[in-house]
């Protein structure tokens, strides 16, 4: 059997991953401590992508901080790391240290609404959230300016969830239940009564590559139209995508095609 190693590691003044028992052979041990030394040496990137209206992209209802992850020359999707934390249940410290930021860039720019993803594993009440439950209490407008999505790569607790998600919500923070459809159920998403609700990327593609047609995704966007007062559709690549959308109903939309002016390229942004 591998040996068992405890690491710590500390940022910004926080412990950010702290007394993870893994196997010292691990490939996810290699990745986790990847992370661990891409906060202490601030290789942790954060790029914007607006959430706006569909008839005026200059209302804009939040800007999502996506996380990545600068290694050598190469910038790695969440993709790439976030299963390895989810393995080793180390998403809670590492979603603490990403809101935390996300707070700090709030403060930073004033009458912006920012958001940012946490894990359904992170989704609950407990220690580690603490100090940021302090620091929202403590200044009510940041919170209300912070969207916090609540992606379900890992299973959803369904008691524990919902109180976290009300608990953020009695301190001002507005909640979104992300790639709806894809990793939400309905019912998930109806326990939560979150203020956004996402519907995943890939229904609009489905609907680009004929495999779904418009009408079955104006359903999908009218049930969570019925389940929360805001609806975004993700996944906005190309101008036929926004004719899609337009033809759904939805509002609020977000994708490479509506942030093609603020990043790169597809891949890193």
């Amino acid at each position: 059997m591998s040996a068992i190693e405890s690491e710590t590691v500390e940022a910004s003044s926080h412990t950010v991953l702290a007394a993870a028992a893994v196997p010292r052979e691990s490939p996810d041990r290699e990745i986790a401590r990847e992370v661990c030394r891409a906060i202490s040496e601030d290789r942790l990137l954060f790029q914007p992508e607006v959430v706006c209206a569909i008839d005026d992209r200059t209302d804009i209802l939040y800007r999502e901080m996506l996380v990545r992850m600068k290694v050598g020359d190469t910038v790695l999707l969440p993709g790439r790391f976030i299963p390895a934390l989810e393995k080793l249940s180390l998403m809670r410290p590492f979603d603490c240290f990403v809101v935390r930021h996300t707070l700090e860039a709030i403060k930073a720019t004033p009458g912006v609404t920012i958001g940012c993803n946490v894990s359904a594993q992170s989704a609950r009440d407990d220690p580690w959230w603490q100090e940021v439950f302090l620091e929202l209490e403590n200044d009510t407008e940041a919170a209300s300016r912070l969207v916090v999505e609540i992606t379900e790569s890992a299973p959803f607790a369904p008691i524990a969830g919902p109180a976290f998600v009300r608990r953020l919500q009695r301190m001002g923070v507005r909640v979104a239940i992300d790639d709806f459809g894809a990793g939400f159920s309905a019912g998930t998403a109806n326990s939560c009564a979150t203020d956004i609700i996402k519907v995943d990327r890939s229904f609009l593609r489905r609907v680009r590559q004929g495999a779904l047609c418009v009408a079955e995704l104006s359903r999908l966007i009218g049930i969570a139209q019925g389940m929360a007062p805001l609806v975004v559709l993700e996944g906005v690549e190309t101008p036929d995508d926004i004719r899609i959308a337009r033809d759904t109903g939805v509002h609020w939309i977000q994708g490479y095609y509506v942030n093609a002016s603020r990043c790169t390229s597809p891949t890193t942004c």
